[in-house]
């Protein structure tokens, strides 16, 4: 006869594992931090690129959210990066490319000028993968591969944004 004590802590630690596992997907995402910024505010963003495959990925494509100005990237070596143009010559994407191993993560700076009005500002990536595989983070908050969200937001009174001014 199973002890009933043991039979416990075993769907206890199933229980844990399971739940460590789903935790670590949750945060296989392409991030951009912060995920709250000022309006009208200059902003250094920061683009995590995880790989938690086991193929590498080569590239990422990137769609920045509507009125962000972004004007300056940081280059890494071994890494490219092409810049996607409106008519009025704007970066309003880019694709970054080259070579990132499974279960490694890459950070990529941008420096950009936030839009006045406060609003939630959606950025879309798409990243490949040798195996020809490809993951949309476009969707919904919350759902399997959401989008970026950078929330901007007037700070409360009596706090001065450290960013606005620069």
């Amino acid at each position: 006869m199973i002890n009933s004590q043991f039979l416990s802590r075993r769907i206890l630690i199933a229980g844990a594992t399971v739940a460590c596992a789903c935790v670590s997907l949750a945060y296989a995402h392409i991030r951009i931090a912060p995920v709250e910024s000022t309006p009208g505010a200059r902003e250094k963003y920061t683009m995590r690129v995880p790989n938690e495959k086991k193929v590498n990925s080569t590239k990422v494509v990137g769609e920045f959210p509507e009125g962000l100005d972004i004007y300056d990237f940081e280059f890494k070596p071994g890494w490219n990066i092409e810049f996607k143009k409106n008519d009025r010559g704007k970066i309003i994407g880019a694709t970054w490319t080259g070579t990132l191993h499974p279960y490694e993560f890459i950070e990529f700076g941008m420096l950009g000028i936030n839009p006045k009005e406060e609003k939630d500002m959606v950025w879309r990536f798409v990243q490949y993968y040798d195996d020809g595989t490809t993951e949309e983070f476009t969707g919904p908050v919350g759902s399997r591969l959401p989008s970026p969200v950078t929330k901007l937001k007037k700070p409360s009174s009596g706090e001065a944004s450290p960013t606005a001014s620069q």
